[in-house]
């Protein structure tokens, strides 16, 4: 039977999806970020508590989510309709609490049900009026994140959302299974030929693939295969690391950064025309 629990612990509240031998921990007021998927007897996660539980610092670690978009903007602004609107790092949505809608669990699996809406303040970045819904669900050691994008405005919204997980990948020379045959190095803005595997041991800079199918697969250890299945919104592939640090991040973007400025990639919602996507993540046996 899976079953859905909640604990508080150093001032913050945490739902837990469990069930057959896996859990999956949702901190809803820092970000709806998942702090923890374990599966397969494995840590999937890298997390820096000290980040987690310090409100004024950004969460290093788990799976941040990216809402209105991935990435940093030029000089940190963006024009939009002849208006000036500055926006942080990787969006509005990590920072913010997500009230709990709903949870539910059987002997199948369990899930959790999220949402942010807009404010006030969120208008001040995103001129848009909006609700975003995630349903987090565990099921057969797979941690799955159902996303539903809600225009509320007249106008059309633009968005290129994406996720920041960071996975307890300790080895930096990284194998990675994926369609695309490229990548867009940040280090020296080149673009590369792939054959299966980079290092990044001494990379400062991101990596992105671009155009990689609805699967990409990396090596987790020496055991274990990591899976990303995701919809093919999704079409980049963010690989990111820092030196001495054991973790390695593997991140569905549906856009490359400073997209609201480059207004080339961004996926448009209409209003009363939600944009569903979705993204899996599990472990398999080598």
């Amino acid at each position: 039977m899976y079953e859905v629990t909640q604990y508080n612990k150093d001032g913050l509240s945490f739902v837990r999806l469990s069930g057959e031998g896996a859990y999956a921990d949702v901190c809803p007021e820092r970000g709806a970020i998942v702090t923890a998927f374990h599966t397969l007897e494995k840590d999937v996660l890298f997390l820096n508590e000290q980040t987690l539980f310090d409100r004024t610092k950004n969460v290093r670690g788990g799976i941040p989510v990216l809402f209105p978009m991935g990435g940093q903007l030029m000089d940190g602004c963006y024009e939009w309709n002849g208006a000036v609107y500055e926006m942080a790092n990787h969006g509005l949505a990590r920072t913010r609490p997500w009230p709990v809608v709903r949870h539910d669990a059987d002997d199948r699996h369990a899930e959790l049900t999220v949402s942010f809406l807009s404010d006030k303040e969120t208008k001040q970045s995103f001129p848009f009026e909006f609700e975003v819904v995630f349903t987090y669900k565990l099921e057969k050691g797979k941690l799955m994140v159902h996303q539903l994008y809600k225009n509320l405005s007249a106008d059309t919204m633009p968005i290129c959302p994406g996720f920041h997980p960071y996975f307890n990948i300790a080895n930096k020379v990284v194998d990675v299974k994926t369609d695309a045959t490229q990548y867009l190095d940040y280090n020296d803005q080149t673009i590369k030929s792939f054959d299966g595997t980079i290092d990044m041991s001494d990379l400062i800079e991101p990596v992105v693939f671009r155009d990689s199918s609805d699967k990409v697969e990396a090596g987790f250890d020496e055991s274990d295969v990591l899976v990303i299945e995701k919809d093919k919104a999704f079409r980049y592939i963010v690989l990111w690391t820092e030196k001495n640090k054991d973790y390695v991040c593997i991140e569905p973007w549906t856009a490359k950064k400073n997209e609201f400025n480059e207004k080339k990639e961004l996926l448009y919602v209409e209003k009363d025309r939600p944009l569903q996507l979705e993204v899996t993540i599990y472990l398999k046996k080598r």
